[in-house]
């Protein structure tokens, strides 16, 4: 599921928000299941989800409409029949990202990690990027205690879990502010570092996953062999996490 999260990442379509109304609607359903089937979703939980957000997407009539983050704001607080708490003039992209947990099977995580791919990768609603909440997982929570020790991201982000709530997602966009500023959803590119040259714990060193270009990623031939051989933080200390 994480080399699918990779593969959209890497291709989206960086000028979605000139997509026509049925294109972006199918687009952003495609974006939707993609990211509830990496949160390893049941299917059933995934079609009810998908449904759900059809029925809301209806409410759109152009292209102007859905591309609009104000307008698409406005009419998230009326589906989900809660009060505006936003000034029409102003685009919340953290209200927006709460709300959208309010459909079937959508976590913290996911809002996050959906706002991530249609605001900073695929240019669907143009937005203050500096709002966007980096999506928080296992692999990033693992990276984070290897460049800030354990006990800062254990009191940042409390203990590690299977998932992580909106606390410690918050948390995460605090660590990610705290390092690059405005640009602090880009935190979460940790996780193609720690995915690639990290992932699994029986391997201690910082090297690139073996058969990874054969087995599990074999649309990026051309893009692996180009990647270092090492961890990109080898030299600054890096070490694995045992």
């Amino acid at each position: 599921m994480h080399s699918q999260r990779l593969f959209i990442g890497m291709h989206a379509c960086t000028e979605s928000n000139e997509l026509g109304l049925e294109e972006s609607i199918d687009f952003l359903k495609r974006i939707w299941g993609s990211c509830l089937e990496w949160g390893n979703q049941r299917i059933d939980f995934i079609g009810k989800s998908v449904k759900q957000l059809s029925d809301f997407l209806a409410k759109f009539n152009s292209k102007r409409e859905i591309h609009d983050p104000h307008v698409f704001l406005e009419k998230l607080e009326k589906y989900n029949d809660t009060k505006r708490i936003t000034p029409v003039s102003q685009v919340d992209v953290v209200r927006q990202t709460e709300l959208l947990q309010k459909f079937h099977s959508v976590g913290i995580k996911t809002a996050a990690l959906i706002m991530r791919f249609l605001c900073l990768d695929c240019n669907f609603f143009r937005v203050d990027k500096s709002k966007l909440i980096p999506p928080l997982d296992r692999v990033n929570y693992r990276m984070c205690e290897q460049l800030f020790s354990k006990e800062y991201v254990s009191e940042k982000l409390g203990e590690f879990e299977d998932s992580f709530d909106k606390k410690a997602n918050f948390g995460f966009a605090d660590i990610g502010s705290s390092v690059l500023g405005k640009d602090r959803v880009l935190i979460d590119n940790l996780w193609f570092i720690g995915h690639f040259y990290h992932y699994g714990r029986d391997r201690k060193d910082c090297n690139v996953r073996e058969g990874a270009k054969v087995v599990d990623y074999p649309y990026l031939i051309n893009v692996i062999d180009k990647l270092p051989d090492r961890c990109p933080f080898s030299d600054y200390g890096c070490r694995r996490s045992v």
